[in-house]
């Protein structure tokens, strides 16, 4: 069974949870799901664990990010 098979099975109290970096990949993963699978994106939830270090460029890109998923991004720090 693959990954989305398991996410659309899941019981209803599962919660479906991703970490964003703030970089391509964990973006680019977010944004795929949203596309290819808007019923496991309604479900999603996401996170992003702030070192205090990060660029100004990496808070621009959540805030993008964001607004295009529709979602806030919880930040953790």
């Amino acid at each position: 069974m693959k990954w989305h098979e398991y996410a659309l099975n899941a019981d209803k109290n599962s919660r479906h949870v991703l970490g964003i970096s703030g970089g391509k990949d964990s973006a680019a993963l977010a944004i795929y799901i949203k596309e290819h699978y808007p019923e496991i994106s309604e479900k999603m939830e996401y996170f992003f664990t702030d070192t205090g270090a990060e660029l100004q460029e990496v808070y621009d890109t959540l805030d993008k990010l964001e607004a295009y998923l529709g979602k806030e991004i919880v930040r953790l720090g």
